[in-house]
């Protein structure tokens, strides 16, 4: 009887572990963190011009300086040295509920950056988001155009 009591108690235990460890929710706090980490440096930017589902044409844009993208814990964001014509912005982040989009609009002279961007790939030293004509509804006429950046941490 003492043995089928102990086994019980280790085993409401062992249930008792695993339901709080289920319910730990993750809100974003991960992508909150390697986005404010430290500031982004522009290693890459690219154009894509598509119709419909088809690559028309692609455009790499050469750098010509050092252009730094930082995420702020206040959710601010700023964007400096723009274009190389040392022009910067400021705009608000946030990240959407699903984790895969920051909405960041960045406006400088009469660009707009980052206002809707998907989040390709985002870790301890790359970051790359996709902006422009993202929604995933096109015709097979639908005239797209996406830029591609690609930033590293510092």
């Amino acid at each position: 009887m003492k043995y089928q009591f102990s086994l019980l108690l280790v085993f409401i235990i062992a249930v008792i572990v695993v339901c709080s460890n289920s319910c730990k929710k993750d809100n974003g706090d991960q992508l909150s963190y390697f986005l404010t980490s430290g500031s982004w440096s522009l290693a890459s930017q690219q154009v894509f011009h598509y119709v419909g589902d088809t690559l028309k044409k692609t455009d790499t844009i050469t750098l010509a300086c050092t252009q730094k993208l930082t995420f702020k814990n206040d959710n601010t964001a700023q964007y400096q040295n723009y274009k190389c014509n040392n022009s910067s912005g400021t705009g608000q982040w946030n990240i959407t509920e699903d984790n895969l989009t920051i909405q960041s609009p960045i406006i400088i002279g009469t660009d707009t950056l980052f206002k809707n961007s998907q989040i390709i790939n985002l870790g301890q030293y790359s970051l790359v988001l996709q902006t422009g004509s993202i929604s995933a509804v096109y015709t097979s006429k639908t005239v797209r155009t996406i830029t591609r950046y690609g930033f590293i941490h510092q």
